[in-house]
């Protein structure tokens, strides 16, 4: 049974995780408080909270989320999460772009949707030009680009059959103005 003050943060924890589009899980042992500190900075315009977790406390806080498919193995060492609540594309740029300057941060994995994703996962969610809306604004577009040929397609039969009726009723009605 955890004690009240880990039963506290156990649901802090499991709060973050619901709320958050994304958790980047990242190990960021031997960095300075400084370079922690500057960290933090660069990631709040975009609404991302940083945090340090105990391990068996984040895996707690999975479980109470029933998610279920987080792989129990990202547990382990040092682990420092970063919780984005707006866009999750935005995110993984910014924490993997602080990787790669990084010498010392290492990316361990993200929790997206209740899943696990890989280092290389999260590397390729983060090289999405233009972000979540503009991935979202190509999804639409190539649905709609398929459906507006589609209703055209099936509107062209009813359509020229309207035009042709038309014409029909203008050459009976220019015929029937005609003197005779």
């Amino acid at each position: 049974m955890p004690t009240p003050a880990k039963a506290a943060k156990i649901e802090e924890l499991a709060d973050k995780l619901a709320r958050s589009r994304i958790a980047i899980l990242i190990q960021t042992q031997g960095l300075s408080v400084k370079d922690m500190n500057e960290l933090r900075s660069k990631l709040r315009p975009l609404n991302v909270e940083v945090q340090v977790a105990k391990n068996t406390l984040l895996r707690l806080a999975t479980q109470r989320n029933q998610m279920t498919e987080v792989d129990p193995n990202l547990f382990h060492g040092q682990t420092t999460v970063a919780f984005g609540y707006d866009d999750e594309v935005a995110a993984a740029k910014a924490i993997t772009d602080y990787v790669q300057n990084s010498n010392v941060v290492v990316l361990k994995a993200a929790i997206l949707g209740g899943r696990t994703l890989t280092p290389e996962r999260v590397e390729t969610l983060a090289k999405i030009s233009g972000g979540k809306a503009s991935a979202q604004a190509q999804l639409v577009g190539g649905l709609q680009g398929p459906l507006s040929t589609t209703y055209s397609l099936l509107t062209a039969p009813l359509r020229d059959l309207c035009y042709v009726l038309q014409a029909r009723a203008e050459q009976l009605q220019q015929q029937q103005s005609q003197p005779e």
